[in-house]
Formats: C-alpha cells, sequence, structure tokens
C-alpha cells in the first residue's frame, strides 16, 4: 500500500496488520481526499483504522494531528511501528481497544473528519452514531464506509448526504441534524 498524495506521497506500508484487517483502496482514499477538499491543519478521527491508512493519507496531505482506534494488537503494533519510523509521534495518536470504549474518553472532542471503516456486515455503520451523538463528538465531515451496495438503517437524525462507489467499497458522506 501506498500514500497517494503530500508530503508522504509514494511511502509504502507493508502488510502484516492482522487478519481482520481490509485496508482501504489507494482509489477509495484518493476519491475520499479529493471529495473533501483541502484537509490543513484538521482534525482527524479514524475509527477502526486497520493499517493507519485513513490516518496517514491524512497527515500526509496536511492535517494537524490524526487519531486511530484499532483493536487488533498486530494492527496496533504495525502502526506504532510506522509512526516511530516515520517520525509521526506528536501529530498521530493510536488508541488500541474498542471504538465504543474510545469515544467513551473523547466525549466532548470536535474534529475536522470522522472516517469509520467497520468490520462489513457488522451492526457498526448503524450504532457508531448514536455513540458520536451520546458524547457529543462532532465533525465537519462523517464518512463511514460500507460493503458493496449495502444501505445501513441510519437513525432519524442522520442524512446520507452524498453516496459514492468504489468496487466492493462505498462511502456513505452523513450529516447529523442539528440538536
Amino acid at each position: 500500500m501506498r500514500i497517494t498524495a503530500g508530503r508522504l506521497h509514494g511511502r509504502r506500508v507493508r502488510g502484516g496488520c492482522g487478519s481482520g484487517v481490509r485496508p482501504t483502496t489507494a482509489r477509495v482514499r484518493e476519491a475520499l481526499f479529493n471529495i473533501l477538499g483541502p484537509i490543513e491543519g484538521g482534525r482527524v478521527l479514524d475509527c477502526f483504522s486497520g493499517s493507519g491508512m485513513i490516518a496517514l493519507e491524512a497527515l500526509s496531505r496536511g492535517a494537524a494531528s490524526a487519531l486511530s482506534i484499532e483493536r487488533d494488537r498486530k494492527a496496533v503494533a504495525r502502526m506504532e511501528e510506522l509512526r516511530r519510523a516515520w517520525g509521526l509521534e506528536r501529530c498521530w495518536r493510536i488508541l488500541p481497544g474498542d471504538v465504543g470504549r474510545a469515544l467513551t474518553r473523547l466525549a466532548g472532542s470536535r474534529f475536522t473528519l470522522i472516517f469509520a471503516d467497520p468490520p462489513y456486515r457488522s451492526a457498526w455503520p448503524e450504532r457508531l452514531i448514536p455513540l458520536l451523538q451520546r458524547h457529543r463528538i462532532r465533525s465537519e465531515w462523517l464518512v463511514i464506509e460500507t460493503a458493496g451496495a449495502s444501505m445501513p438503517a441510519w437513525p432519524a437524525a442522520v442524512v446520507d448526504d452524498e453516496v459514492r462507489r468504489y468496487g466492493e467499497s462505498t462511502l456513505h458522506f452523513l450529516r447529523l441534524a442539528e440538536e
């Protein structure tokens, strides 16, 4: 896997991220950041981070900080290794463990982008939004990646602004209704 743009452009991330990890493809990452536009100085939350590619891509494109949440120990170890090797200790934080528990610790936080690539065919796409709302975690952009053409049953307070499909992946650009 390779970083597609920015100051880390072209750097490779090798495998070894754990058996349950399915990295977001270069095509999907490029499309995501082209749609989002400039992210300089932004704060990124990467839920179900896996290989860390979304966080790395955001940092490469100028995000001030990224926070990755991942429960797979091999994937966390690999991200920690990359963080040190690439000198990203000050801007990339990695929280090992369950996304639900991690969000409790982040109550009241604000981000430029919250990206989630939960395990395909899990209940996490629908579960994530109520957790964000309960903990008052806000973001300018909320993007959830799902499998194929699946359309999760979003809570009533969610507007699916845009849906983009790329092969076996679908990006949902969501907006939470104002409370």
